[in-house]
This record gives C-alpha cells, structure tokens and sequence, in this order.
C-alpha cells in the first residue's frame, strides 16, 4: 500500500487560478477548499507571521486547499509549488505543509 499524505495549501484569492493550474499539472483529482480571512494583532512586516496573516484593520483573503495523495505526488505538488514561489516577487507566496498519515481505511 502506498504511504498517503495530507497536503494542506493555503495562497491569498489572487493566486487561486494558478493553485489550480498547478493541481491539474500533476493531475490531482480531488481536492476540498475554503475561503479564509486572515488576521495578526501586530502585523508589522518583518516577522515570519506577516506573510501569513494580515493586520486587523485589513484582513488578507486566503483560499485553503487540502487533499490527500500519495507520497511522490504530494512531492512533485509541493516541487511545483516552489518553482512557482521561485518566480514572483511578492510577500505572500503559496504556502504548502505534508502531514504524515498514520492510518487509513
């Protein structure tokens, strides 16, 4: 049996189409999504937390994604992932987290 992971992907609205491009590149074929507004009591800018979350005042809509896939196609995601991070200049790249699954039926 092929070890399955958990993929959870969280980009802001602006990048929904091309998260979706890079999930149909590699044929994923299921996926659930929900919007999400987020928020950070001192967002100043500097710290690792700013390009997650927004300030009060003006939270950032992000759009999480999570699926289930097997081990090397949850590699070759978070691979695409990176080179499209390694091509825009912006603070809010596409994030991208593989959890283990223990067990399954």
């Amino acid at each position: 049996m092929k070890s399955m992971k958990f993929v959870i992907i969280q980009c802001v609205k602006a990048y929904h189409p091309e998260l979706q491009q890079l999930l149909e590149s590699i044929h994923v074929d299921a996926y659930s999504e929900m919007d999400v507004e987020g928020f950070m009591k001192n967002a100043d800018g500097n710290s690792d937390l700013s390009n997650w979350f927004a300030a009060k005042e003006n939270p950032y809509n992000y759009v999480v994604s999570f699926t289930f896939l097997a081990e090397d196609k949850a590699g070759m995601l978070l691979e695409r992932i990176r080179e499209f991070n390694a091509g825009i200049e912006d603070m809010s790249p596409i994030n991208a987290y593989i959890i283990g699954v223990e067990k399954f039926v």
